[in-house]
């Protein structure tokens, strides 16, 4: 059985994102075509591909396990000049707009104040015993940044991001009187 990847989904589903089109030269909207299966059959009659090295008898039967496999390509079309292109996967921009309501705990990150999210990233906050999708990251006057989620239940809030620990025993450990001292020094 063939895993398929989340992209491969989005791709099926016709989630697409709009993208530049090499026909008409304008950013439009990308309609999902059909998926561009290779064909198993030899090329004998071509001349510009090379001679493939010959089989011993006990390779032939190996040959059918050891099939290459093909990245996957996609047909898709311009919605505005109706052009059908063949792309690679990696070429294709899709829509991964979550909803929080179609997550589970189980698929999420784990949120910590002192964790790095970045826009997108599924959260599970374990205090509100709830699941919630980064939808924007805002930085703070004081240099810290603010992530706003969005819950299912709760709606959005704001959470810390990227806070650091400070161990108070550093600076405790010089006592007032030679921070007076120090001050009186200079």
């Amino acid at each position: 059985m063939k895993v398929e990847s989340r992209k491969r989904q989005f791709i099926l589903e016709g989630k697409i994102k709009s993208g530049f089109c090499e026909g008409c030269g304008q950013i439009t909207k990308k309609v999902f075509v059909g998926e561009w299966i290779p064909s198993d059959k030899p090329k004998v009659d071509d001349l510009l591909a090379a001679k493939p090295p010959k089989k011993s008898k006990e390779a032939k039967g190996q040959h059918d396990d050891m099939l290459p496999s093909a990245e996957n390509q996609y047909w898709i079309r311009c919605s505005v000049c109706n052009q059908v292109h063949l792309l690679k996967e990696w070429q294709i921009q899709i829509d991964r707009e979550l909803s929080p309501e179609e997550l589970n705990p189980c698929d999420c990150q784990v949120y910590s104040p002192h964790g790095i999210y970045a826009k997108g990233d599924a959260l599970y906050h374990q205090a509100l015993d709830e699941v919630g999708v980064v939808r924007e990251k805002q930085a703070t006057g004081s240099g810290a940044y603010v992530i706003i989620v969005e819950f299912c239940k709760s709606g959005r809030k704001q959470l810390l991001e990227n806070v650091q620990v400070n161990s108070g025993k550093e600076k405790s450990s010089e006592s007032l009187t030679d921070l007076i001292k120090l001050k009186l020094r200079r």
